[in-house]
């Protein structure tokens, strides 16, 4: 009897110790482990889209402003423009030049190397505004692109047609009176002196303000030093540079009056 008890609990024994072996759950284990470093593997050696910058220098030193599909790369008009992270893609590029106003070139261009020098060239004698690549001269107003052919130096093809647009000065529409009375109380109404500057700011980009009203606005600020930064950003949106002086005279002090004549002059 005793010897048949210690029979069935090795039976019972050997049953178990085969049903609960590790060795098919360790082999499950492994096969996951192998999956999921082969799709980490993957995606880390996967290829990255290329990005592209585009360097834009004025010849002689005039101001402008560059729009890529639409949306303004600087806010303010400089000689030099810098935009990164340019995609592989084709893109309209429009450069509108601050004086004389609405003289503008537009190109269509798809990058094909890391950094593409465009020159911006204003011809006063033919009024007339081109861009071009610095070793290829090209005619006034035609665009150049890039383009790779297999493991050999890069070479320039234009791209016609000739993609200069002139366009008629449109009339300034001056900003009344009343439409300034308003203006001005939505930032008397504003609690803190850095929201009244924010707001001054945001009014300035949108309105034809003359430098007389400029100063109206740059007078609700309680700060001097909030009166410079308005005066600062607001001067290339004047309509009447000319007379920035009338806005420069809000200022109490002469030091505070320099600031912002040595900064005018640091965009001529």
């Amino acid at each position: 009897m005793q010897k048949e008890k210690n029979s069935l609990k090795g039976c019972v024994r050997q049953h178990f110790t085969f049903h609960l072996s590790p060795f098919p759950f360790l082999l499950v284990l492994a096969f996951a482990f192998q999956l999921t470093s082969f799709t980490v593997s993957a995606q880390r050696h996967a290829p990255k889209p290329m990005r592209y910058t585009l360097n834009f220098e004025a010849r002689h030193g005039e101001s402008y402003t560059v729009f890529i599909d639409g949306d303004m790369m600087n806010r303010m008009p400089q000689s030099r423009v810098i935009v990164n992270d340019v995609s592989d893609q084709t893109h309209e590029v429009v450069v509108v030049l601050k004086r004389p106003a609405q003289k503008a070139a537009v190109l269509q261009l798809r990058p094909s190397e890391p950094n593409v020098i465009i020159n911006v060239d204003y011809d006063a004698r033919l009024e007339q505004l081109s861009l071009y690549t610095p070793s290829h001269n090209l005619a006034a107003g035609r665009a150049a692109e890039y383009h790779y052919q297999g493991a050999r130096q890069p070479e320039v093809k234009p791209v016609p047609p000739v993609v200069v647009v002139q366009q008629p000065v449109p009339e300034v529409q001056h900003v009344t009176e009343m439409d300034l009375a308003a203006m001005l109380k939505r930032m008397k109404d504003q609690t803190f002196d850095s929201d009244r500057l924010a707001l001054g700011k945001v009014i300035v980009a949108s309105s034809n303000l003359t430098a007389s009203q400029i100063s109206r606005l740059a007078a609700t600020l309680d700060f001097s030093s909030s009166q410079v930064e308005l005066l600062k950003y607001a001067y290339p949106y004047c309509i009447d540079p000319q007379n920035y002086y009338k806005a420069v005279d809000v200022l109490t002090f002469s030091t505070d009056k320099k600031k912002v004549m040595d900064y005018i002059a640091t965009l001529k």
